[in-house]
């Protein structure tokens, strides 16, 4: 364990409550760095008037771009997302100034070791603020959604170039990501994912009459989940099987209206926004996990996949699309099958095998498992997180600050 350090943390999106499921990789983070010793302060944006407030022990700073009545551009779907309409295109002008404002009176204020920052869009010049007034190295971290964006709005692509550049050490979710950023701004990018935060479980197994589909996320274009609906069918003609569809989003009315079409009864069921603990009890009863996964119309994807290492740690075979960050989180023919994205038929073939192969599955469950240990430990995550700043540290590029004045 490396020595106590004072991170500061600027996100657009962090759990405003104790049972709020927002970005629970990242709360387990912070628990995690907390526990070792660190002292985090997370800056996020407000969300409908919320005041700054302690969770997990760890100082959550709110600031406030807006009417408490429109300050929504965050949580929920997303502010990628809600970016898309015009409307919430103009909230992002008084958030990136009130949050520049924020970041510059913390940095000034208190002592930190460490500036890291999220999604370097629209992010990037708040941490640069608070770099610049508190002498300490800047990380950055991209997750994916910002360079889907920049795909669609031209003008974003020169300030995340900008922003990325900015950094004194780049980290990434997946080696996909990582790929976007290096071709962007032509900086190495250190891949760091996420690990799971829901509760492992005993290698038994459900003994279903009827086989178990699971898919577990957001309701959003990129999940893939109309391609999965298509599917259904396909799978029933050759194999009785149980789809059972959780989480909420902007793509539910269209998936329900699509399931009412296509005549699956109560082959499908949406069970909607579910608690961790609901989550945990349906990975345990399901025998395979799907996420249909997709390249959206605005050029997003999965930027890791952690629905998978979730399905992992209770041993499940995973059937996901073959795209973004999926493939570090999926290992075709081993801890499950990649399928071609958008390709109904490829979909139902692979769930199809392994309904039919209930020693198969157990096998893949089990290799699952068994990478998540490896590849997507806590321990392993943070400490090469600890590593990671250390070496910002030590690359600092020596720009001019306030603090070395």
């Amino acid at each position: 364990m490396t020595a106590p350090q004072r991170v500061l943390v600027i996100t657009s999106t962090y759990p405003r409550h104790e049972a709020d499921y927002a970005v629970p990789w990242m709360r387990e983070i912070h628990k995690q760095m907390k526990d070792r010793g660190h002292q985090v302060t997370v800056l996020a944006p407000s969300y409908k008037g919320l005041r700054s407030h302690t969770l997990d022990g760890i100082e959550v700073c709110r600031f406030r771009y807006a009417p408490a009545s429109i300050e929504r551009l965050t949580h929920e779907e997303g502010a990628t997302h809600k970016i898309r309409k015009a409307y919430m295109q103009l909230l992002a002008i008084p958030y990136i100034i009130f949050g520049c404002i924020a970041a510059a009176w913390l940095a000034s204020t208190r002592k930190f070791d460490v500036v890291h920052v999220h999604w370097p869009f629209p992010h990037g010049l708040m941490g640069q603020v608070a770099r610049f007034l508190s002498g300490a190295p800047l990380v950055i971290m991209s997750h994916g959604a910002e360079f889907s964006l920049a795909r669609r709005k031209k003008w974003v692509s020169p300030f995340l170039k900008q922003s990325l550049r900015s950094a004194d050490l780049l980290i990434s979710n997946s080696s996909d990501t990582a790929r976007m950023v290096t071709s962007l701004c032509g900086r190495q990018c250190h891949v760091l994912p996420y690990g799971t935060t829901v509760c492992a479980a005993t290698a038994e197994q459900p003994n279903n009459e009827i086989p178990r589909v699971l898919f577990t996320g957001r309701l959003l274009e990129r999940k893939g989940l109309d391609y999965l609906l298509k599917a259904v069918p396909q799978i029933l003609a050759k194999h009785p099987a149980q789809f059972i569809i959780t989480g909420d989003g902007d793509q539910r009315a269209k998936l329900e209206k699509l399931h009412q079409e296509l005549g699956l009864g109560d082959s499908v069921k949406f069970l909607g926004f579910v608690t961790n603990e609901q989550l945990g009890h349906e990975y345990a009863k399901c025998d395979i996990w799907v996420n249909p996964a997709i390249i959206d119309s605005w050029g997003d994807a999965e930027g890791l996949g952690v629905g998978a290492i979730e399905a992992y740690t209770y041993f499940k075979p995973v059937v996901a699309g073959n795209v973004g960050g999926i493939p570090d989180a999926v290992i075709d023919g081993v801890t499950g099958r990649l399928v071609p994205e958008k390709d109904s038929t490829a979909l139902a073939d692979a769930i199809c095998e392994l309904i039919a192969d209930p020693a198969k599955r157990q096998r893949m469950g089990r290799a699952g498992f068994d990478f998540v240990q490896k590849a997507f430990s806590w321990n392993r995550i943070v400490t090469d997180l600890e590593s990671l700043y250390l070496q910002a540290a030590q690359e600092t590029k020596g720009q001019p600050s306030l603090a070395k004045a």
